[in-house]
């Protein structure tokens, strides 16, 4: 009777390949006003937001916008003013093997920024790191199984696999107005930054609901004599549906950003007392369901009648596991004034900007190290004329769950502090959010196909043997054509009798 197989197709995630690649952009705009008088730049900040991916053979485009803000001084005049430029992206990143119709995911920030006034405009120069990373789904053959001659033994091996089944997108439109106290006497919504905090990801009739906060913190200009500006903080909350079938809601990882942020100063009304900040914040929610999949396939065979077994077999790649985690973590540091700056009195605002530079696995843990670009407002002791400190301060955080190359790290700051702690040094604390999602690959050796090969030879009688080290009773059975259930317990320098 001859060999007969059963077979079936599974579809498998592979990873087709990663890159990433540094943008630089540029962004300028006339300053108002702007004549003899010295333009001083005093803090700057920019919001990167990925617009589209397009494939095309080998290589990807990554098209986006870089939102630029900054706060100047003009002249001797203690005043702050706010001005804002955009810079679009179109970023073109080789990746070998890239074609229409894969699983694209892309990612990245601002690694730094810098703004600088040249001829009557501030000019914002922006440094983007991009990351791309591109999935297939695969149709792989597996054999389940064998039958036709006496005497098989096989091993089976049963496989979990974790595949992106589906993408989902909203958009959570935010407007609130948060009351300002007339001892404020606010003036001007200066720039403005946000960090989003997702807190929950749950099924829902027709999609997954996703819930959490924004943080939003707002510089604003203010009349008060000896007090130019003023960091006020607030936030605000979101729950939004995310249409998905429903048989997909229940393993859903979710992505959270800030796409748009606006505020502005409302007047006092009649009949009010204080003035409002009204904030309209955009968080675009990205969404992927997992499917997992369990199959049993044939990884190894032999005969021990009969005729012998010429066995072929190859690779199959597959995502094992998938897991997606969110921390908090606070991170310390100390900020060193330069010689020539004035020396700190009061703070007003520190803007902290996290680059992650490694990823690192150590005893099934992870390790993420990088450098927080940091940018402090101050008024130096008994003067009126704002200053401003930069600083690049090194970073690690330790997590309880593995990260490797291929992991998709994200770090916002929820809040950043910074206190005098003498006249040329200042203490930052950063409150960060991490979120992180790994995607776990292997590789396993399975049967492709069988044939029949040469008449089985063996000689009745007892064998002694010394297994190897590693060698298992399986391999002992095969070498000898024995059932692996007859080779007994191999354990290497002892020696093990076989009878054929």
């Amino acid at each position: 009777m001859p060999l007969e197989m059963e077979r079936r197709d599974v579809e498998v995630e592979e990873l087709v390949g990663r890159e990433y690649a540094q943008a630089l952009l540029r962004a300028e705009t006339l300053v108002p006003g702007a004549g003899r008088e010295l333009i001083e730049p005093m803090l700057a900040d920019a919001r990167l937001v990925i617009d589209s991916v397009t494939l095309q053979p080998d290589r990807v485009v990554v098209e986006g916008t870089a939102a630029c803000q900054a706060v100047y001084r003009q002249g001797e005049a203690s005043e702050l003013r706010g001005i804002a430029a955009q810079a679009p992206l179109s970023q073109v990143i080789e990746l070998p093997g890239a074609a229409e119709g894969m699983l694209s995911r892309a990612w990245g920030g601002v690694e730094h920024v810098e703004a600088k006034y040249e001829n009557g405009h501030i000019v914002f120069l922006v440094t983007c790191g991009i990351h791309v990373q591109l999935l297939r789904l695969a149709s792989r053959e597996i054999v389940t199984g064998i039958e036709g001659q006496d005497g098989l033994q096989t091993d089976f091996k049963t496989l979990t696999s974790v595949k992106l089944a589906a993408e989902a997108e909203a958009t959570a439109n935010l407007r609130d107005t948060v009351a300002l106290p007339d001892a404020l006497d606010a003036r001007a919504a200066l720039m403005d930054w946000a960090a989003v905090a997702v807190e929950s990801v749950e099924p829902d009739l027709g999609g997954a609901r996703v819930k959490g906060r924004v943080m939003v913190e707002t510089l604003i200009s203010s009349g008060v004599q000896g007090r130019p500006a003023a960091l006020v903080r607030y936030s605000l909350g979101f729950d939004q549906l995310i249409g998905l079938p429903d048989w997909l809601a229940k393993d859903v990882f979710v992505r959270a950003e800030i796409v748009g942020l606006r505020t502005r100063i409302e007047p006092v009304r009649e009949g009010e007392s204080e003035a409002g900040l009204a904030c309209e914040a955009d968080v675009r929610l990205k969404a992927i369901a997992n499917v997992r999949e369990e199959f049993t396939a044939l990884a190894d065979v032999y005969a021990t009648r009969g005729a012998s077994l010429d066995v072929e077999r190859g690779p199959l790649s597959f995502c094992a596991a998938a897991r997606q985690d969110r921390f908090t973590e606070l991170v310390r540091g100390a900020m060193l004034i330069s010689e020539n700056a004035p020396g700190v009195g009061t703070v007003i605002a520190a803007r902290v900007n996290p680059v992650v530079g490694e990823l690192r696995a150590e005893n099934g843990r992870g390790r993420i190290c990088g450098v927080l670009e940091a940018a402090v407002l101050y008024l130096p002791g008994g003067s009126e004329l704002a200053a401003s400190a930069r600083s690049e301060l090194p970073f690690e955080i330790a997590l309880p769950v593995p990260l490797d190359e291929d992991s998709i790290v994200g770090i916002q700051v929820l809040s950043a502090e910074a206190s005098a702690l003498m006249s040329d040094r200042l203490e930052l604390k950063a409150q960060l959010a991490v979120c992180c999602e790994t995607r776990r690959r292997e590789t396993a050796e399975l049967v492709r196909d069988v044939t029949e090969g040469a008449p089985l030879q063996r000689r009745p009688g007892i064998v002694i043997y010394w297994p190897q080290e590693g060698e298992t009773a399986w391999q002992l059975g095969r070498r000898y054509a024995i059932p692996a259930d007859q080779a007994g317990e191999a354990e290497a320098g002892k020696p093990l009798v076989v009878r054929s």
